[in-house]
């Protein structure tokens, strides 16, 4: 019930007129919860008849805690010891509970100020009373519900808010829950995140304590927590959403440095005197790592101290030399983590120039013009001088079968043009016997040329009928190889002396001309 002191005094008065006249003992209880006045009013009214009785200290208010009654106060019949708040609950109710007693009106009345969650609940008015000559019990039971909304949490403490990695953290949060059913949720928030429920406390309905809950929780943080912050919201049936919540301080979390990962840029197996080169390392830490180098020569074991030049992450040469032919070690440091152990990676450089020793890692890394050599563990590759001499010669050997591909297809291909013109012969001549032997390809002086022609020229005047002279062929190749005078034809040659020394031309006349002309006659 929700109602002022005035309207509780009438429905008292109501009631107590209302028993008259009832043969046994009769009892209600009431329950007001006055919000303006931030009181509970529990109301036991009992009556009796003359001939039961009560005795000292049978009059109670108990409450239900779990599945049983315990006794907060109790109280006498008029006349009787004033009444008290039982030893075990004064620590909850004392200085804040006003018990009145019986006096002319048969009632035991608890007034609690200031009611809390654990205000809340089921209670009862417990009489033992003596009638017909026997001991009687009588109750009645009366229940208190009231709703408060949660509030914001008074309290939220994080230890520590810098921790390494897998650590746990410690979370204590503190807040009025308020009423009815009131709890603790812990959120954690990342940035680019949805935030994530972490922890969800339990519901307060039946405690016996205040709306104020408190929790204290461990969570064990990961690299991914790395400025992250909590919240801690105040919730109940009233509450939406985060309405009553407080936020915590972002968390750092330490971790790294991993083992490193080192880049040649740009990535080639090796590297010539003059190209550019940089060498990049790179790990994952926080705080962000502190890097040093050291390089040791290649066949050597001493080590030196490199200083980068801007970016302690990369090497950069912009002209490579023989001497920086070496193995290059990189590590990281996190300045903030002490315990932590140093992160290191190294990586071969192979610088060379033409001809040069070169190392690699294995015998699959020479090429088919080197030597592989192992030295100390490592592969060397040395470059075999027989293979360009051998190349060299395939070389030559190639092109020379390629010269005598070509003269012998160049010599057939003048055999067939011989046989072309033996084949021309032939077919203007019925004879074949009377064609000069064939030179195979051989060069033919003008003598053997003038006696084929000259012979080609009997054959085909032999057929000829009477009266021819000579083929317009002949006679006009024998006009240009002579020039002749007035009375004779000039012995002397255009283009060939031979054809003077052997005195082969001879003069074509009508006379001399005839069918049975031999080779001799010429």
């Amino acid at each position: 019930y929700d109602m002022d002191a005035s309207k509780f005094i009438q429905q008292m008065i109501i009631f107590l007129f209302s028993w008259h006249n009832v043969s046994s003992l009769a009892m209600q209880t009431i329950a007001l919860i006055l919000q303006n006045d931030n009181r509970i009013i529990l109301n036991c009214t009992y009556n009796k008849e003359k001939e039961e009785a009560i005795s000292q200290r049978n009059i109670k208010w108990q409450k239900q805690i779990g599945d049983e009654f315990k006794d907060i106060a109790v109280f006498s019949p008029p006349g009787g010891q004033q009444p008290f708040i039982e030893k075990k609950m004064q620590n909850f109710y004392n200085n804040r509970t006003e018990l009145i007693g019986p006096n002319t009106s048969l009632a035991a009345v608890m007034i609690i100020k200031d009611p809390v969650c654990g205000d809340g609940g089921t209670y009862r008015c417990w009489i033992q009373y003596y009638s017909d000559s026997s001991i009687k019990e009588k109750t009645n039971q009366t229940v208190v519900e009231f709703d408060s909304k949660s509030r914001e949490p008074n309290e939220f403490l994080l230890f520590h808010t810098k921790l390494e990695e897998n650590q746990s953290l410690s979370l204590i949060c503190s807040a009025d829950v308020g009423s009815p059913r009131g709890y603790i949720q812990i959120w954690k928030y990342l940035e680019n995140f949805k935030p994530e429920l972490i922890y969800t406390s339990s519901s307060t309905t039946n405690n016996t304590g205040s709306c104020t809950e408190t929790i204290n929780i461990t969570f064990t943080v990961t690299r991914d927590d790395n400025g992250a912050f909590f919240r801690c919201s105040s919730q109940n049936s009233l509450t939406r959403g985060q309405e009553a919540s407080r936020k915590s301080p972002k968390i750092t979390v330490l971790y790294g440095p991993d083992e490193p990962l080192i880049k040649l840029l740009p990535p080639k197996s090796e590297f010539f005197v003059g190209e550019p080169l940089t060498i990049q390392c790179r790990t994952v830490s926080n705080p962000p790592p502190v890097f040093t180098w050291r390089f040791q020569p290649h066949n050597k074991s001493e080590e030196t101290l490199i200083k980068p030049s801007y970016d302690k992450s990369k090497l950069v040469f912009d002209s490579l030399k023989v001497t920086d032919f070496g193995t290059y070690i990189c590590t990281g440091v996190n300045p903030n983590r002490s315990n932590a152990p140093n992160a290191s990676a190294f990586i071969a450089v192979y610088v060379r120039n033409s001809g040069m020793k070169y190392m690699y890692h294995d015998c699959d890394q020479c090429s088919f013009i080197n030597i592989c050599q192992k030295d100390r563990g490592m592969t060397l590759c040395t470059l075999n001088t027989w293979v360009p001499i051998a190349m060299v010669f395939i070389s030559l050997s190639t092109s020379l079968a390629l010269i005598n591909i070509i003269l012998i297809w160049k010599r057939k291909t003048r055999q067939k043009r011989v046989e072309t013109k033996k084949k021309v012969i032939s077919q203007r001549s019925p004879s074949s016997n009377a064609i000069p032997e064939d030179t195979h390809g051989e060069y033919s002086s003008p003598r053997d040329l003038m006696e084929m022609r000259e012979h080609s020229l009997l054959l085909t005047h032999h057929n000829e009928p009477d009266g021819y002279t000579t083929t317009q062929d002949v006679v006009q190749y024998a006009a240009v190889q002579k020039k002749p005078t007035k009375d004779q034809v000039s012995d002397e040659n255009v283009y060939d002396s031979a054809w003077n020394s052997d005195n082969v031309f001879f003069k074509l006349r009508p006379e001399t001309q005839g069918p049975h002309r031999s080779p001799e006659q010429q």
